[in-house]
């Protein structure tokens, strides 16, 4: 027995020894690959064991593992990381910021590459970039981020989706917008209904290279979008901001009521010396007299306490004082408020073979337009698992509702709030007022009365008799607004499945489906009392719009490395495609009352509807093939089937190439230290567009409906043209890629020429014919330029850091092949000015003038008063010659701020609004700008010689002309974001992993050297706001949190 004791005790000493000597400790330090600070709260995990640990503020950690143990190290914003420890005892681990690696990959169509092998050219826009600009929708942060890349709205309306155009306009009459892409998906919503916050990365493929794969539905480029997957341990982010937002850019300056009133005496003095029949007609004997006598009777309204306010020295008397003074723009706008909540829980089981997304968003703009507002609900599910080392699937299901009050913007100065404000004479009040003391009058309830200009109530000792306001009798947005609703609401549904197989080594499969359900139904009613719906009773309008698209596509992928230098990547699949789109619409008039809203309240309908149905089938392939990662060749081929063309001419094939020469790889290049990354590329390809309006324009429609007399019938819409085919697009890229001072210094410049030809045109048809133009495939167009991107490590110190990212894109716009029945001119840009040229106000007489051509001597100009003799000229580009961004980030401490300011240089815009407030007082009870004051007087006194003598009989030289087009260029800050970061021991002791309080700016400066008023992003139209609301500048305050 003692034996057998000594025995297991001996054996029980040696095997404990044996254990022991098994586990050792393994001690080190986390560091920021980047800058080399300690990262603390790193979990350092050792796999398939529950054995972790954190590491503490200065980074370091201890570990006890076994002795051939593989360490795992994980850190929101780092990538994870895996380490095997060996016979290692003390380790550096330098962790990638995600940001580094989200560069080193581009996500691609149908699949990622490394940076480094890409041959195409891109821009990638990291979700970090999201919370830096805190950007409530997508496209906020495209303009000034991206080079080649245009996003402007064309007005300042909450949720409005803006314009987005990608190295130019290569079309006329189809589509120049790029395609969307969801997680590889096409996506046909509101991309605008999309969460920022759900957002990964955003990709914006621009060559040939990287989007011919996907044929004609990338023509104009591509804009990749992936959404956040969950990984490891469980994480809750919430944001939240709230804030205010008000004009952008100030109003035009215009004329207060003193001031109308003495220039409305100057004009009509003016009238009755060129016209001294006047003064017989009214018997008085002076042009003085004329003016003091009939200034009062011609503008209606006198909001003096004196009856004769202005005498016959054209001054104001000294005793006039206004009885009243409505701003009418303050009237009309407000201080919007702004609130944007958003959340999301992601992670996975502890295998990481089930990861989870899951988010919700909340937003509210009110805008600055009063009754103008928009809310957006949005949430997110996706799951990814892989059950199965050969098996991934995965799920992506979004929902979003927005609801959009949108009062009604535009050149119509009746209904828009904006243009009726800007327009409207400063000697009209917004609400009835007594003409003796100036008070207001009240209703029956105590309650303001708005004034529409020509209503009964407003007659008797309130002003003369049966006089009714000059301008915009019957109207009053201030008091229409709110009960004329003009309405959008959205639901936008969008759902991705796949499934993906590893077949064998190299070999995968993946099949994925989508779907997209839009639903827009638009509300707009005018009551039957005051406003544009008085002469129909009222006017109720309700239209549905329902667009469902499916997309399912199914690709092989084979990636292999051969041998030790030469490696493969090959796709090839198909993809089918549907879109179903539907309008039904029904409008009414005759309101008893103005409300209920809705068209089956009126007496008098009218219904309408369409459908259309369109389906494209594809067949792609891409072949990607490498040198030891020094030299890169891809070939792409695609060929789409689209049912709208003709049988004969539905089918399209288009290709590309490209390659790449890493010379930093070469051994020539080892002993060049300075240089850290260099890259040569070039691409060349092919692709089509045949997104014209309608699923079947080749095919001559007709249309039904019914004659005076009720008997129904058809008429030719459209006339069919079976030769209808694809617009072609080539396109060739050149570039270099570099990095300089162990990349302290990195950038790129890319080299661009993309042609269109054969483009899809309506062309113009003879008047006779009954048809205003046929589809056809005539003209051609070429965008062509440079790309220039700059990324600066400026300072990386322990407490502080500075980085600037500088981009500009300069882009030349040339016709190659004149469209019919257009006025373009070959060699000349598509958005080239043809018009009269402006010549001044000829000093003797105060008379407008214009250029035209002396046809005495060729290449000469002469002047002349009459505008129908002008001649057009084409005037320059309204594309700017430049354009680009600059991004400053600092972090000192726990403090960062960013700062980005877009910019453009060259092009020109028309001012249209600014010329409607200078027409001199020819339409008498509209407001005209203070620049008036610097009008011509007389021989003695021109003013500064491009403001004509004020009359009131005729225009008054503010025709369109060079008179109000101006140089675009300008520079906007678009954001500043200064954030604080609380202390990690803070964060420690409430559990939390992050907290970060920011105080944001959007829009805040803008410098620009034309009229004050216009905002010079006038968008793709090159009409300074168009008498819409201008863009917003928005002052947030906002907290992130983590835990």
């Amino acid at each position: 027995m003692k034996k057998k004791l000594l025995f297991f005790l001996t054996f029980l000493i040696y095997y404990c020894a044996g254990v022991s000597a098994q586990s050792r400790t393994v001690s080190g330090t986390v560091v920021d690959a980047n800058n080399g600070m300690p990262v603390p709260g790193v979990a350092v995990r050792e796999t398939g064991t529950a054995k972790a640990v954190p590491t503490d503020n200065k980074g370091h950690f201890s570990i006890s593992v076994s002795n051939d143990a593989t360490l795992l190290f994980n850190y929101i914003g780092y990538e994870p990381q895996q380490i095997n420890v060996s016979n290692q005892d003390n380790i550096t681990v330098r962790l990638q910021n995600k940001d580094k690696q989200l560069n080193e990959v581009v996500i691609t169509a149908y699949g990622n590459t490394k940076k480094e092998a890409f041959t195409g050219t891109a821009a990638v826009i990291s979700n970090e970039k999201f919370k830096d600009l805190q950007v409530s929708t997508i496209t906020g942060v495209l303009q000034g981020n991206a080079s080649g890349v245009l996003a402007v709205s064309s007005t300042g309306q909450p949720g409005e989706s803006p314009t987005i155009r990608i190295r130019g306009i290569g079309s006329y009459n189809a589509s120049n917008d790029p395609l969307i892409l969801l997680d590889g998906t096409p996506y046909t919503g509101d991309i605008n209904s999309i969460n920022p916050g759900d957002v990964e990365t955003v990709t914006i493929l621009k060559d040939a290279s990287s989007t011919s794969i996907y044929g004609s539905r990338a023509a104009n480029g591509i804009i990749q979008i992936t959404t956040k997957k969950g990984s490891g341990k469980s994480k809750f982010e919430f944001s939240g901001l709230t804030g205010f937002s008000k004009r952008a850019v100030k109003e035009y300056k215009t004329l207060n009521a003193s001031q109308y009133y003495e220039l409305a005496w100057e004009a009509l003095r003016n009238d009755a010396v060129d016209n001294p029949a006047l003064l017989t007609q009214f018997n008085l004997p002076t042009a003085e007299a004329y003016a003091t006598n009939q200034v009062v009777p011609r503008l209606v309204y006198n909001p003096f306490n004196v009856a004769q306010p202005v005498g016959l020295d054209g001054k104001l008397d000294a005793g006039a004082k206004l009885l009243w003074n409505d701003n009418w723009m303050d009237e009309m706008t407000h201080t919007g408020i702004r609130n944007d909540l958003n959340m999301n829980v992601s992670g996975s089981d502890a295998a990481n073979t089930i990861r989870y997304y899951l988010s919700g968003g909340y937003i509210h703009d009110q805008g600055i337009l009063k009754e103008s507002d928009f809310k957006r609900y949005s949430g997110r599910v996706k799951v990814d698992a892989t059950p199965a080392r050969w098996l991934q699937l995965g799920i992506n299901s979004s929902l979003a509702y927005s609801n959009q009050n949108y009062p009604y913007q535009g050149n119509g100065a009746g209904s828009s709030g904006i243009a009726f404000a800007r327009s409207i004479a400063p000697i009209y009040p917004v609400y009835l007022r007594n003409w003796t003391n100036g008070n207001y009058v009240l209703d029956g309830t105590g309650n303001k009365i708005f004034d529409y200009g020509n209503n009964s109530a407003e007659q008797g000792v309130l002003r003369p008799a049966a006089e009714n306001r000059l301008f915009n009798q019957g109207q009053n947005p201030a008091g229409t607004n709110s009960i004329n609703p003009v309405t959008y609401e959205r639901l936008t549904a969008n759902g991705i499945a796949y499934a993906g197989l590893n077949l064998f080594d190299g070999l995968t499969f993946r099949s994925q489906y989508s779907m997209d359900y839009n639903q827009v139904d638009n509300n707009l009613f005018w009551n039957p009392f005051y406003g544009d719906g008085t002469t129909s009773g009222g006017y109720s309008f309700r239209g549905i719009t329902l667009l469902y698209a499916q997309n399912f596509s199914n690709a092989f992928t084979y990636d292999k490395k051969l041998g030790s230098i030469h490696h493969i990547n090959v796709v090839a699949g198909m993809e089918a495609f549907k879109q179903v789109s539907e309008l039904t619409s029904a409008e009414r008039s005759g309101f008893t009352y103005p409300s209920p809203t809705q068209p089956s309240y009126g007496t008098t309908s009218k219904a309408g509807g369409t459908k259309d149905i369109f389906r494209l089938q594809s067949y792609f392939g891409r072949a990607g093939y490498d040198i030891a990662d020094k030299y890169h060749l891809s070939l792409s081929l695609r060929t789409d089937g689209s049912t709208r063309f003709a049988k004969d001419a539905r089918w399209g094939v288009f290709y590309a190439a490209g390659a790449s020469w890493n010379l930093d790889k070469e051994k020539f290049m080892e002993n060049v230290d300075f240089l850290s990354q260099l890259k040569l590329k070039a691409s060349y390809g092919t692709s089509g567009n045949q997104s014209l309006t309608g699923s079947f324009p080749y095919l001559g429609t007709y249309t039904a409906g019914a004659n005076v007399g009720g008997a129904s019938g058809s008429i030719i819409n459209t006339i069919a043209n079976p030769d209808l085919s694809w617009e072609t697009q080539k396109q060739l890229d050149m570039g270099v890629e570099f990095g300089v001072l162990k990349d302290k210094i990195t950038g790129s410049f890319v080299y661009f020429d993309r042609r269109s030809a054969s483009l899809l045109f309506e062309r113009p048809l003879p008047g006779s014919t009954g048809i205003n133009s046929i589809s056809d495939n005539v003209g051609g167009v070429k965008n062509y330029g440079f790309e220039i991107e700059l990324n600066t490590v400026n300072i990386r110190r322990k407490n502080l850091e500075w980085r600037t990212s500088f981009n500009v894109t300069k882009l030349k716009n040339v016709i190659t092949d004149v469209a019919p029945g257009t006025n373009q001119k070959l060699g000349g840009s598509w958005y080239e000015w043809y018009m009269q040229e402006y010549a001044g106000v000829d000093p003797t007489d105060g008379k407008p003038t214009w250029y035209m051509d002396d046809a005495a001597n060729a290449g000469s100009k002469i002047t002349t008063k009459k505008y129908s003799e002008a001649t057009r000229y084409y005037l320059g580009s309204q594309l700017s010659d430049y354009t680009g961004g600059i991004t400053n980030f600092v972090k000192y401490k726990n403090f960062d701020l960013t700062v980005l300011a877009s910019f453009a240089i060259g092009g020109n815009f028309y001012n249209a609004d600014y010329g409607g407030l200078m027409g001199g007082m020819v339409s008498l009870g509209s407001n005209s700008s203070t620049d008036l004051l610097n009008r011509w007087q007389s021989a003695s006194n021109p003013g500064n010689g491009m403001v004509p003598k004020l009359i009131t009989t005729v225009d008054n030289g503010n025709y369109s002309s060079t008179r109000f087009l101006y140089d675009q260029t300008y520079m906007r800050v678009r954001n500043i974001t200064l954030g604080y970061r609380l202390p990690e021991a803070m964060l420690k002791r409430a559990s939390l992993t992050n907290v970060r309080i920011f105080l944001d700016v959007q829009n805040g400066f803008t410098f620009f050297g034309g009229p004050k008023g216009a905002d010079p992003e006038a968008g793709i139209s090159a009409q300074a706001q168009n008498n819409n609301t201008s863009t917003s500048k928005i002052f947030s305050i906002g907290i992130n949190v983590g835990l």
